[in-house]
């Protein structure tokens, strides 16, 4: 049972790695890029490539990090302790409503916004190198969300902390 604990926080932390991983590369490091080196319309369109090419990792990384937590807090000998409301599982409380929180934000921004931003740039005049007000919009918002999933993802990898020094 130990080697299989042990398994499973690695691959609960490898999951974690990918996924918040992948959403900061992006964020820190691609659209930054692209943002000095194309116009708006360009970059929206390979933006949106990479955000289809990484979306099917990211979330069978969710599922991974579920069944993962889930496995982790069933054997992890809490759930049966006189101590069940004590601050492990107020932590293991916060950190479960964050990830709830980035799961919401992150199916948002990936299954509504983007397509719904992708639609929009592909329906524009061919040669447009400046976005329309509307669709600048919705690129803020998309921004805006992105930035949220960005602070929510620092703050589960606190909560994590937390929970392995026993805070």
């Amino acid at each position: 049972m130990e080697l299989l604990g042990v398994l499973t926080l690695w691959l609960h932390v490898t999951a974690a790695a990918i996924w918040v991983g992948g959403n900061f590369m992006i964020a820190m490091v691609i659209v930054p890029y692209f943002k000095r080196s194309l116009p708006p319309v360009e970059r929206i369109k390979i933006m949106t490539q990479i955000g289809r090419s990484f979306e099917p990792i990211g979330w069978a990384c969710v599922l991974i990090l579920i069944f993962s937590g889930l496995f982790n807090i069933f054997t992890a000998g809490v759930l049966g302790s006189p101590d069940l409301i004590g601050p492990f599982m107020r932590m293991l409380g916060i950190k479960v409503l964050l990830v709830l929180i980035l799961i919401l934000l992150t199916g948002i921004h990936g299954f509504i916004m983007a397509p719904r931003l992708a639609r929009a740039v592909e329906e524009l005049e061919p040669g447009t190198e400046e976005l329309p007000e509307h669709v600048d919009k919705m690129r803020g918002q998309m921004a805006v969300v992105s930035s949220l999933i960005g602070v929510v993802s620092l703050l589960v990898l606190l909560a994590a902390v937390a929970l392995r020094l026993g805070i």
